[in-house]
């Protein structure tokens, strides 16, 4: 069984499972962080709010749906309690989110420049994205 026991004797995780359960939320946030942030990396790159906006909400989606798919992931063990703990950390992605919302408002703040910056400089980000 997924327990990795027969009945309730040995109620451990077993790490390939923890494993699969990270790389099943890896998946879907390497899929929004990684492919469809290059897609649209010619929009996202562009100054301004709208474009800020969209960038830290990309974000905001791919952190949270990381956590709730390993809710869901560990949810599915029956032997494990409070898992709703794996959904916790949304809410303070969720208050990380506002506040990017407060200061893409006032400075153009886009989480797309900053880790773009944190490979290049803006000058080659700028530069190559022709923005």
């Amino acid at each position: 069984g997924r327990s990795g026991g027969s009945g309730g004797g040995d109620e451990r995780v077993e790490w390939l499972y923890a494993f699969d359960v990270h790389c099943n939320g890896l998946f879907v946030l390497s899929l929004l962080l990684h492919v469809l942030q290059y897609l649209l990396l010619p929009l996202l790159l562009r100054r301004g709010f709208w474009p800020a906006l969209l960038s830290n909400t990309l974000y905001a989606a791919a952190l949270s749906a990381y956590c709730y798919l390993t809710f869901l992931g560990y949810n599915e063990l029956p032997f494990l309690r409070s898992t709703e703990v794996f959904v916790f950390p949304v809410v303070a992605i969720g208050g990380a989110y506002l506040v990017s919302v407060v200061l893409a408002a006032t400075s153009g703040f886009s989480c797309t420049w900053l880790v773009a910056s944190i490979y290049f400089t803006d000058a080659e980000v700028a530069t190559t994205w022709g923005v």
